[in-house]
Protein backbone atom coordinates (compact mmCIF):
# COMPACT_ATOMS: atom_id res chain seq x y z
CA UNK A 1 0.00 0.00 0.00
CA UNK A 2 2.86 2.44 1.11
CA UNK A 3 4.70 1.67 -2.13
CA UNK A 4 1.54 3.39 -3.86
CA UNK A 5 1.91 6.39 -2.55
CA UNK A 6 5.23 7.38 -2.96
CA UNK A 7 8.20 6.74 -5.05
CA UNK A 8 11.55 6.38 -3.42
CA UNK A 9 11.89 4.13 -0.29
CA UNK A 10 13.82 6.88 1.51
CA UNK A 11 10.65 9.46 1.15
CA UNK A 12 8.56 6.54 3.85
CA UNK A 13 11.85 6.35 5.72
CA UNK A 14 12.25 9.78 6.47
CA UNK A 15 8.90 10.60 7.31
CA UNK A 16 8.42 7.26 9.70
CA UNK A 17 11.42 8.25 11.46
CA UNK A 18 10.51 12.24 11.82
CA UNK A 19 6.55 11.39 12.39
CA UNK A 20 7.65 8.88 14.81
CA UNK A 21 9.96 10.93 16.34
CA UNK A 22 7.31 13.38 16.78
CA UNK A 23 5.11 11.24 17.92
CA UNK A 24 7.48 10.45 20.81
CA UNK A 25 7.61 13.45 21.91
CA UNK A 26 3.86 14.20 21.66
CA UNK A 27 3.94 11.19 24.05
CA UNK A 28 5.98 12.61 26.07
CA UNK A 29 3.82 16.20 26.84
CA UNK A 30 0.00 14.47 27.14
CA UNK A 31 -1.38 13.90 30.74
CA UNK A 32 -4.55 12.29 28.75
CA UNK A 33 -4.58 8.21 28.94
CA UNK A 34 -6.55 8.20 25.74
CA UNK A 35 -4.44 10.46 23.77
CA UNK A 36 -1.41 8.49 25.10
CA UNK A 37 -2.97 5.24 23.40
CA UNK A 38 -3.94 6.55 20.58
CA UNK A 39 -0.40 7.95 19.58
CA UNK A 40 1.13 5.10 21.14
CA UNK A 41 -0.98 2.80 18.50
CA UNK A 42 -0.12 5.48 15.72
CA UNK A 43 3.49 5.21 16.56
CA UNK A 44 3.40 1.22 16.33
CA UNK A 45 1.63 1.55 12.83
CA UNK A 46 4.34 3.63 12.03
CA UNK A 47 7.15 1.74 12.24
CA UNK A 48 5.53 -1.08 11.13
CA UNK A 49 4.87 0.34 8.23
CA UNK A 50 8.73 1.82 8.12
CA UNK A 51 10.82 -1.60 9.16
CA UNK A 52 9.49 -3.70 5.70
CA UNK A 53 10.80 -0.81 3.50
CA UNK A 54 13.90 -0.28 5.53
CA UNK A 55 15.00 -3.74 5.09
CA UNK A 56 14.18 -4.04 1.30
CA UNK A 57 16.35 -0.48 0.81
CA UNK A 58 19.05 -2.55 2.58
CA UNK A 59 18.88 -5.35 1.07
CA UNK A 60 18.46 -4.05 -2.69
CA UNK A 61 21.32 -1.18 -1.90
CA UNK A 62 24.46 -4.12 -1.00
CA UNK A 63 26.16 -6.47 -3.17
CA UNK A 64 25.43 -9.60 -2.34
CA UNK A 65 28.86 -10.59 -1.58
CA UNK A 66 28.64 -8.14 1.59
CA UNK A 67 24.72 -8.25 2.16
CA UNK A 68 25.06 -10.75 5.16
CA UNK A 69 28.19 -8.90 6.64
CA UNK A 70 25.92 -5.31 6.56
CA UNK A 71 23.13 -6.91 7.53
CA UNK A 72 24.81 -8.45 10.86
CA UNK A 73 26.21 -5.50 11.38
CA UNK A 74 23.01 -3.48 11.06
CA UNK A 75 21.46 -6.10 13.46
CA UNK A 76 24.47 -6.08 16.06
CA UNK A 77 23.53 -1.85 16.39
CA UNK A 78 19.91 -2.56 16.77
CA UNK A 79 20.60 -4.91 19.82
CA UNK A 80 23.61 -2.71 20.83
CA UNK A 81 21.12 -0.14 21.37
CA UNK A 82 19.07 -1.96 23.01
CA UNK A 83 21.22 -3.02 25.55
CA UNK A 84 22.75 0.59 25.61
CA UNK A 85 19.93 2.99 25.19
CA UNK A 86 16.76 1.33 27.15
CA UNK A 87 18.63 1.21 30.15
CA UNK A 88 19.94 4.88 29.95
CA UNK A 89 16.30 5.79 28.94
CA UNK A 90 14.94 3.61 31.94
CA UNK A 91 17.42 5.72 34.06
CA UNK A 92 15.92 9.15 32.77
CA UNK A 93 12.82 7.60 33.34
CA UNK A 94 13.23 6.89 36.73
CA UNK A 95 15.10 10.56 37.72
CA UNK A 96 13.02 12.97 35.82
CA UNK A 97 9.54 10.67 34.68
CA UNK A 98 8.73 8.55 31.52
CA UNK A 99 7.03 11.45 30.20
CA UNK A 100 10.51 13.14 29.53
CA UNK A 101 12.15 9.94 28.69
CA UNK A 102 9.66 9.16 25.98
CA UNK A 103 10.84 12.53 24.63
CA UNK A 104 14.02 12.63 24.83
CA UNK A 105 13.84 9.35 22.81
CA UNK A 106 11.78 11.08 19.77
CA UNK A 107 14.41 13.40 20.10
CA UNK A 108 17.27 10.83 19.25
CA UNK A 109 14.82 9.19 17.02
CA UNK A 110 15.35 12.55 15.31
CA UNK A 111 18.78 12.46 14.52
CA UNK A 112 18.55 9.65 11.94
CA UNK A 113 17.01 11.91 9.72
CA UNK A 114 20.06 13.80 8.50
CA UNK A 115 21.55 10.30 7.62
CA UNK A 116 18.68 8.99 5.63
CA UNK A 117 18.69 12.60 3.39
CA UNK A 118 22.03 11.81 3.30
CA UNK A 119 21.31 8.27 1.52
CA UNK A 120 18.71 9.52 -0.61
CA UNK A 121 20.79 12.24 -2.00
CA UNK A 122 23.32 8.85 -3.46
CA UNK A 123 20.58 8.64 -5.62
CA UNK A 124 20.95 4.72 -5.38
CA UNK A 125 18.62 2.34 -7.85
CA UNK A 126 17.81 0.68 -4.55
CA UNK A 127 15.57 4.35 -3.38
CA UNK A 128 13.05 3.71 -6.30
CA UNK A 129 10.12 1.46 -5.14
CA UNK A 130 9.69 -1.46 -7.86
CA UNK A 131 7.14 -3.89 -8.03
CA UNK A 132 6.95 -7.57 -7.72
CA UNK A 133 7.55 -8.49 -11.23
CA UNK A 134 10.81 -5.60 -10.57
CA UNK A 135 9.75 -2.54 -12.77
CA UNK A 136 9.29 0.77 -11.58
CA UNK A 137 6.45 1.66 -9.42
Amino acid sequence: MVRRLVRKRTTVLVVSSSVGALILVALGITRVFWVALLLLVLWALISAAGTPVRQAYLNDMIASKQRATVLSFDSLMGSSGGIVVQPLMGRAADVYGYPLSLAISGVIELFAVPFLLASRRRRSPADTATTEAGTPA
